[in-house]
């Protein structure tokens, strides 16, 4: 998987604030700053490492927002949404709508990945707030299928 990572500086904005608003909840992306026609510009960068995300989302306990923005943001084999730049220079995860130029990310699945198997594991669901193991609870509701077809037809 890779991650793939943008964010416009705008004028009102310091450079490195934006880059460590990214750095907080992607510490190990590698940003490159790219200067626009203007005299500003963008960051953009990469990584593979999803684990401080992961942890932020599980901490502010939005495991199930976050799994939402995630599937609704699904376009063939990647997902992309927007995070909050002034939540993420704090360490927190705020979904972002594009308005205010949030930070873009796009999660791309290698040619052997899944992107719902990633989003599962990014975000997986919870009930009462208490992660659920989705693969158990999927043969669960295929045994009580099962065994309800089963009375059914005795």
């Amino acid at each position: 998987m890779d991650v793939i990572i943008k964010a416009k500086v705008k004028p009102t904005e310091d450079k490195y604030k934006v880059k460590k608003a990214i750095l907080n909840i992607f510490p190990k992306a590698k940003l490159n700053f790219v200067k626009g026609e203007d005299e500003f510009g963008k960051w953009e960068g990469v990584t593979k490492n999803v684990e401080k995300f992961k942890e932020i989302l599980r901490r502010q306990a939005i495991l199930d927002t976050a799994r939402m923005v995630l599937e609704k943001g699904i376009m063939e084999s990647s997902t992309k949404f927007y995070l909050n730049k002034q939540a993420a220079y704090v360490g927190a995860v705020n979904f972002d709508i594009d308005t205010h130029g949030g930070i873009f990310v796009k999660i791309v699945a290698d040619k052997n990945e899944d992107i719902i198997k990633i989003i599962k594991d990014i975000a997986p669901r919870t009930k009462g707030g208490v992660i659920i193991n989705e693969d158990e609870l999927e043969t669960v509701e295929e045994t009580n299928n099962t065994k309800t077809e089963l009375k059914k037809s005795e």
